[in-house]
């Protein structure tokens, strides 16, 4: 009888599995006609809207799904023909759950495995693979997904159109309380379970929890409604959904939820849009122009390929285009690094270089032997810069290296200190020397900050870290000479070097054993310091200092900017977001795009991006080159001003 019963409900199921293949087709059309490269980083390197997107389709689909299952039955008249069976009650509720959680789950699994397809197709050695780990928690996410879309279609269904209404008034209701109270807001939120898609691990967390019971109350409640009292309830409810004025202030409140649910979307990507400048855009841009002019380009752009050089293994992924005689000159960024760092390096391993971009705010990342790069104007550069990080690595003893992971300062300023644009370029070394002036004038800069990586990042916007970095191998390389740095990263190699130090101890270590003495390159540095601070005085004493004042509107927070004085022609304000304190480089949102609040301009920042009941910012003044920032401040939510 079992088997008869999951039969039927397979034959009633039909239209709706062939809706799912039908948008599993579609998904298929849109990867073949848009670009790939861009579907790899959405689905692989970044935890973007697509997963949200994907979240909140499923779920509307569970929820349509789990709305006529039971509530069918009355409608068709068969609910009196299968109690006269021998079949309980329960058992055709069973097996329903398992015929529809079986064709929601097969679909929901496309956006994974699809994902998980693009990174091993277009996956070269410098993308991490996918964890088969990854792939099972997103599963058991989704299946909690969709368990909770189909619990709430069953428990409304038996209102039938109703069913909507009911749903768009949770999901304003949802909305509102992520505004007001937002752990709770976020907790009752069921799209929350894979929006940080790859990146989500684990089965704990107030989401899962709080969703798990709330699907069992659903399902439960759906069970005691159609089997408790022989389907009295079931019956009841049928009867209310058939009252006018049930109907009307029902339908009424759907359609005011349904208002407060586009508002609160729309407003939220209003605020969103334009936080970030530039973005992958830009990065096209360059590969079409280049492929505008070598046509043999153009025609292996529809397909990853590798170029292997004298040092570099270059991935080329899909839809990008570059000239071979490009990257044959970019091979020359190997020896202008070791050339920096005063090695002469004969047999090396080949450095995998991808061309497909890097994180958020970076135009280039490395790690050991894999650099990624953004294929945009001045790329070389970057290369060059990120080999100096891979060399140095080498130098420092690789994996087992000691201590270089925790030296960025020296790190990044060995990198940027050797980079060609640095060298060549003057104007470039002296907006680098007005910024360290800057936070040197303004007294925003200590021991501490310089050589203890967790301050500088906390404290101090990360981009200053390479002209900080630079001129702190400046004074190491006037006073030592120029095989210095390398003699530092020897050491750090030694066996024996103690792996437990940090900050300024682990850089008087280094040093010591090097055999310099770091005091006395921190006096050199700080002499240097007060006579670029002297040198732009008059520069640095006219910059307005602007302040931030925390204010709230509705589902959004933001930070009033009040100026000491007027900006000057060409300046415009900046500011930053990051959820904590300790949030890492791409979870910070950048804001140039600012509303007026009286006579202070303000940014915003909706309320479902704050975290801890905090908001972190970090508020300056754009220059051509480095923005001119005061500390990161955290400020709590109860202390903003209502607007």
């Amino acid at each position: 009888m079992k088997r008869v019963l999951i039969a039927k409900e397979w034959a009633g199921m039909r239209p709706f599995a062939w809706l799912l293949v039908i948008l599993f087709l579609l998904d298929l059309l849109e990867l073949g006609v848009g670009d790939l490269q861009t579907w790899h980083r959405s689905f692989t390197l970044f935890s973007g809207t697509r997963w949200i997107e994907s979240t909140v389709l499923s779920l509307l689909l569970s929820f349509a799904m789990g709305s006529g299952l039971l509530a069918r039955e009355v409608e068709d008249g068969t609910l009196a023909f299968l109690d006269g069976l021998p079949v309980r009650r329960s058992e055709v509720f069973l097996s329903k759950l398992m015929v529809a959680g079986a064709c929601l789950f097969v679909y929901a699994m496309v956006t994974p495995l699809l994902g998980w397809a693009l990174n091993a197709w277009l996956r070269h050695s410098v993308d991490e693979p996918i964890a088969a780990a990854a792939v099972g928690w997103l599963a058991l996410r989704y299946l909690l997904l969709l368990a909770a879309g189909l619990a709430l279609g069953l428990l409304f269904g038996f209102l039938r159109y109703l069913a909507w209404a009911l749903l768009a008034i949770g999901a304003a209701a949802v909305l509102l309380l992520r505004s007001t109270w937002p752990r709770a807001g976020t907790a009752l939120d069921p799209t929350q379970l894979i929006a940080d898609g790859w990146a989500t691990q684990g089965w704990g967390g107030d989401t899962v929890w709080t969703v798990t019971v709330l699907t069992l109350a659903c399902l439960a409640g759906a069970y005691l409604l159609f089997a408790g009292a022989g389907g009295a309830g079931m019956l009841r409810m049928t009867r209310l959904a058939q009252n006018r004025i049930f109907m009307f202030v029902l339908g009424a409140a759907g359609l005011v939820a349904l208002f407060v649910v586009l508002y609160q979307t729309l407003d939220r990507d209003k605020d969103k849009g334009g936080d970030e400048p530039g973005g992958d855009a830009t990065v096209a841009a360059v590969p079409a122009a280049t492929a505008a002019a070598n046509s043999a380009a153009t025609a292996a752009a529809g397909r990853p390929r590798k170029f292997v050089t004298a040092h570099y293994t270059f991935n080329i992924p899909a839809g990008r285009a570059v000239e071979e005689r490009e990257l044959k000159e970019a091979d020359a960024a190997f020896a202008t690094a070791a050339k920096a760092l005063g090695v002469e390096i004969g047999e090396a391993p080949l450095i995998d270089v991808d061309l497909a971009g890097s994180i958020r705010h970076t135009a280039g990342l490395a790690l050991h032997n894999r650099v990624r790069v953004a294929l945009e104007p001045g790329w070389h550069n970057t290369l060059v810069h990120e080999t100096v990080h891979v060399i140095a690595s080498w130098l420092a003893g690789g994996e087992r290296g000691r201590g270089l992971d925790k030296m960025s300062l020296f790190n990044e300023g060995l990198a940027h200190w050797a980079e060609p644009a640095y060298r060549q370029d003057a104007e470039l070394r002296r907006q680098g020397h007005l910024a360290v002036a800057t936070m040197f004038r303004r007294h925003l800069l200590n021991q501490d900050e310089l050589l203890d990586d967790r301050s500088l990042q906390r404290n101090v916007d990360w981009r200053l870290q390479y002209p900080l970095g630079a001129g702190l191998i400046e004074a190491l390389v006037k006073r030592y000479g120029e095989d210095a740095p390398r003699r530092v990263l020897v050491t750090l190699a030694q066996p024996d070097f103690p792996s437990a130090l940090e900050g300024y101890e682990l850089y008087r270590s280094a040093f010591q054993r090097a055999g310099f003495d770091l005091n006395l390159v921190l006096n050199d540095y700080a002499l240097q310091l007060a006579q670029w601070s002297a040198a732009f005085a008059p520069t640095i004493d006219s910059m307005p200092r602007p302040r931030g004042i925390l204010v709230r509107e509705g589902g959004r927070v933001g930070i009033a900017v009040q100026l000491d004085s007027p900006l000057a022609q060409g300046q415009r304000l900046v500011l930053q977001f990051r959820p904590r304190a300790d949030s890492r480089l791409e979870d910070v949102v950048a804001v140039d795009r600012f509303e007026r609040h009286g006579q202070r301009p303000v940014a915003w920042l909706p309320l479902d991006q704050v975290a801890g009941n905090q908001v972190c910012y970090q508020v300056g003044v754009r220059g051509r080159l480095y923005d001119m920032v005061e500390p990161w401040s955290c400020l709590p939510l109860r202390a903003a001003a209502q607007r």
